[in-house]
């Protein structure tokens, strides 16, 4: 969520578990979150590839962490979404 380089803790509440090429997505700003831990697909973003375009299926849906996982914190998701996240979310 917020990047070391930018004073980002190392906490749980400050990280997700990603796929590699989620998490470039994520630190390029493709993909985000919402406070109620909702993915958001950025409209901005433009997918090339099946595995591209199957990250707008991810635009709405719930973030699902196992149980007894940390969920990021309202000020680091606020952080990603102000610094990072590209644009406004795709329409719904």
């Amino acid at each position: 969520m917020r990047w070391f380089t930018f004073d980002g803790p190392d906490d749980p509440d400050n990280g997700l578990a990603l796929c590699a090429l989620h998490h470039k997505l994520f630190d390029l700003g493709a993909p985000g979150l919402d406070l109620n831990l909702t993915v958001l697909v950025s409209g901005v973003f433009t997918a090339r590839t099946s595995a591209g375009r199957a990250v707008y299926e991810l635009h709405g849906r719930p973030l699902t962490p196992r149980p007894g996982t940390i969920t990021p914190s309202a000020g680091h998701i606020t952080w990603h979404t102000r610094e990072v996240f590209k644009g406004q979310p795709l329409a719904a």
